[in-house]
């Protein structure tokens, strides 16, 4: 565990970026053994999520933490090796000590809005299992991997790596179906009577549309 390995911080002023899809900078700590040996910060360009993720794989980036990202990018992010935390809000600094003691996985660096709760679990496991920080194969990361096998050929919605993480599960709970945030992917439930365009997306501030 002695190689170096960079983590990127999407941050706006000084704190977490709200969506990572829009932000312009990351802080990037290279870390070795725990400790962060150097720090920098990069300007990102208005890209579209595949050129987005091969930035950062330009960069060596091994670990993403940010807020709200579309499936798209963060699949992008996975396939290319990159483990991603996402929906984390909070103080840059303070967010950063927190990854390097191991204690993004609970409630207070959680974005406010977001259920999480079964999509982050894998990112807290390995927290408690002391894993992190650090890399994870290609393919995987916090809110599941890419699905390559059994199950590509089911249809919209029915395998479970094709939701969008903090999506809310159909059928759990009494609401029925979800509404749909077409920018950050942001789910919330449906109110019978009241149609998911008059909604605003709490994350990014979208109107949304029926999931």
């Amino acid at each position: 565990m002695g190689s170096q390995m960079k983590t990127a911080f999407a941050f706006l002023g000084d704190r977490i970026a709200p969506v990572f899809d829009a932000a312009q900078r990351i802080h990037v700590a290279e870390l070795e053994a725990g400790l962060i040996v150097s720090e920098a910060q990069e300007t990102l360009e208005e890209q579209p999520p595949i050129e987005r993720a091969m930035h950062l794989v330009d960069l060596g980036i091994d670990t993403l933490v940010c807020g709200a990202i579309s499936t798209t990018l963060r699949e992008a992010l996975i396939t290319n090796g990159i483990q991603v935390f996402p929906f984390v809000a909070g103080n840059l600094q303070e967010v950063i000590q927190a990854y390097l003691k191991n204690e993004l996985g609970g409630d207070t660096y959680k974005m406010p809005g977001c259920r999480l709760h079964t999509r982050r679990r894998g990112f807290e496991n390995q927290q408690k299992e002391g894993t992190m920080p650090g890399r994870v194969g290609k393919g995987s990361g916090a809110g599941g991997g890419r699905g390559t096998g059994q199950g590509q050929g089911k249809g919209q919605g029915g395998g479970r790596r094709n939701r969008p993480v903090g999506e809310v599960i159909p059928g759990a709970g009494s609401a029925v179906g979800t509404c749909l945030c077409p920018k950050c992917g942001h789910q919330v439930p449906h109110e019978p009577g009241v149609p998911c365009a008059q909604k605003t997306c709490l994350i990014c501030g979208t109107s949304m549309t029926r999931g």
